[in-house]
C-alpha cells in the first residue's frame, strides 16, 4: 500500500531549474540505455543457448523419434516440442504460448445473440428429427 506522504517529496519538472531538469533527464536517458543494452544482451544469450545442440542423449533420442532431422535438433526445438506436448495434453497456457509464437491471435469473442441464434437453429433441426 503506498504511503500517503510519499508524493510530498516529488517536485514537478516545470518547477525545477533548467540545469537540474536537464541533468535529471540525462541521467534517465543513460539509465534507459543501460536497461536496453542489458535486455538486448539477455535476449542474445537466450538466442545463443537455444541454438546450441541438445546435450541430453535421452532428449535427443526422444526428438529423433518424432522424425525431426538431426541438424534441426537443438534446445529451441526441444522447447517447441515440450510446448506442443503440453498443449496436446490440455495445458491452456502452453496452447496460448504456441498460438502467440505462430502469430495467431485468439478468435474474436462471440456475442450472446449469435450464440443464442445458433442454439435455436440447432434445436430446430433436432425437433424436426424427433417428429
Amino acid at each position: 500500500m503506498p504511503r500517503e506522504d510519499g508524493y510530498k517529496n516529488l517536485v514537478p519538472m516545470d518547477q525545477r531549474s533548467k540545469e537540474e531538469a536537464r541533468s535529471l533527464g540525462q541521467a534517465g536517458g543513460i539509465a534507459s540505455g543501460e536497461a536496453r543494452r542489458r535486455k538486448r544482451s539477455l535476449r542474445q544469450a537466450a538466442d545463443l543457448y537455444l541454438s546450441l545442440p541438445v546435450s541430453d542423449k535421452r532428449l535427443y533420442n526422444r526428438l529423433a523419434r518424432r522424425y525431426i532431422a538431426p541438424e534441426d535438433i537443438d534446445n529451441q526445438m526441444a522447447v517447441i516440442v515440450g510446448l506442443t506436448e503440453a498443449a496436446a495434453a490440455g495445458d491452456a497456457r502452453a496452447a496460448s504460448v504456441l498460438a502467440k509464437l505462430l502469430g495467431e491471435e485468439t478468435p474474436p469473442k462471440d456475442t450472446g445473440e449469435d450464440t443464442l441464434a445458433k442454439a435455436a437453429q440447432l434445436l430446430e433441426g433436432i425437433d424436426s428429427a424427433i417428429e
